[in-house]
């Protein structure tokens, strides 16, 4: 039996002149319609936004935890596939002879850039920390939450967090994009990586559906970097030159002030939009060198001034600790159970308060801590 040539004539309509020239004034538009419609929904009603998305945002998790969890480490393993295959292992991305646009230092400062940013500098420290108080062992009450027990299990999920796992995503979603628009010759848009599962059907609605959901999740993903950026920006201006106008004294301890909130934001937002305007080859690539000489640095002074062989060794420790556990990292998915199923499952004296418990303890952002403190009457007393 012959094999199909793959589809590849994928058509999207753009725009011949004007602000949108070369893209499509649809997807354009229904992106931003959708973004508008967004940030007026959370500055006009923010704890109807906030309840509402958080709501949908825990049935996601509950209806999809499985598969996101399987699916990551099915990524890995065919990349590793992928790699080890001489045919594919050695195939370059491009026309034949074609040379790279960028050094491999270049690639790889706007593959960290683009990877961790921000993320890399709030959570280095937060998630470590989260789960040392909270990770699948100290719920399952293996050991027990901020103890001495706890560091290798915290370590061991943020290497899940932040190690192979994370970078699968990244590189099927990269290699997806780059083998189609490089390689095909298709236009660089996530619904050209799909054209192998629904071919045709990719240059009408679903196509479009696909594209605008692409824009729009990448629009919020960058925002809310930029949210936790914004804030560490202001910390640290404020801790190195004490500038008062920028924080909120009020509290119990300093936070940005909302004035200092949209200063920061203007300056990181003006200093994105230079970079974004100067193109991938000026801007980007240069801000991308910079920050990832300022990161050698900075581990260079945590280096020589901090605790470098106690953080040495408990890396290393964590390291092989991730390894060991990599196929129970990758394959072990946990779903909330149904709550007749967890009422099944509760002792006898608890069954009666099943439906106030279900609801805290299949929670997958939650800790045995706030879900003891979210308890009243009878079932906090239980």
């Amino acid at each position: 039996m012959s094999v199909p040539e793959p589809f590849t004539d994928l058509e999207i309509k753009t725009a011949d002149a004007g602000f949108y020239e070369n893209y499509s004034t649809p997807i354009a538009l229904i992106s931003k319609g959708i973004m508008v419609a967004l940030v007026l929904w959370a500055l006009i009603s923010p704890a109807n936004a906030n309840s509402t998305l958080g709501s949908w945002n825990f049935k996601l998790l509950e209806v999809f935890n499985s598969f996101y969890v399987i699916i990551v480490g099915l990524f890995f393993f065919f990349l590793a596939i992928v790699a080890i295959i001489p045919a594919t292992g050695r195939r370059i991305m491009g026309v034949p002879g074609e040379k790279p646009e960028f050094s491999n230092f270049s690639w790889f400062s706007m593959m960290f850039g683009a990877g961790l940013g921000v993320g890399l500098m709030v959570f280095a420290t937060a998630e470590p920390l989260g789960l040392w108080g909270s990770n699948p062992e100290v719920v399952a009450g293996a050991v027990e939450g901020n103890s001495p027990e706890a560091l290798q299990s915290a370590y061991r999920f943020t290497y899940l967090h932040y190690g192979f796992h994370a970078w699968a995503i990244y590189v099927v979603t990269g290699l997806s994009l780059a083998y189609y628009a490089y390689t095909r010759n298709m236009p660089l848009t996530i619904r050209a990586a799909l054209t192998p599962l629904f071919g045709r059907l990719m240059n009408g609605f679903l196509g479009h559906v696909v594209d605008v959901l692409g824009v729009v999740a990448t629009i919020l993903g960058v925002s809310v970097t930029i949210g936790y950026g914004v804030s560490q920006f202001i910390d640290g201006l404020y801790a190195i030159t004490g500038m008062e106008w920028i924080m909120d004294l009020g509290g119990e301890v300093p936070t940005p002030s909302k004035v200092g909130l949209i200063s920061g934001l203007i300056v990181i937002m003006g200093l994105s939009i230079i970079s974004a305007v100067s193109g991938v080859g000026r801007g980007v690539k240069y801000l991308s060198n910079l920050n990832l000489v300022l990161s050698i640095v900075l581990l260079g002074t945590f280096v020589v001034f901090g605790s470098f062989v106690f953080a040495m060794t408990t890396y290393g420790t964590a390291m092989v600790d991730y390894i060991l556990h990599f196929l129970s990292l990758s394959f072990n998915a946990y779903g909330p159970l149904s709550t007749e199923a967890f009422a099944a499952a509760l002792p006898a004296e608890a069954q009666a308060h099943a439906a106030d418990l279900v609801g805290g303890a299949t929670n997958a952002w939650g800790s045995f801590d706030g879900f003891k403190s979210g308890l009243e009457g009878a079932a906090a007393e239980l």
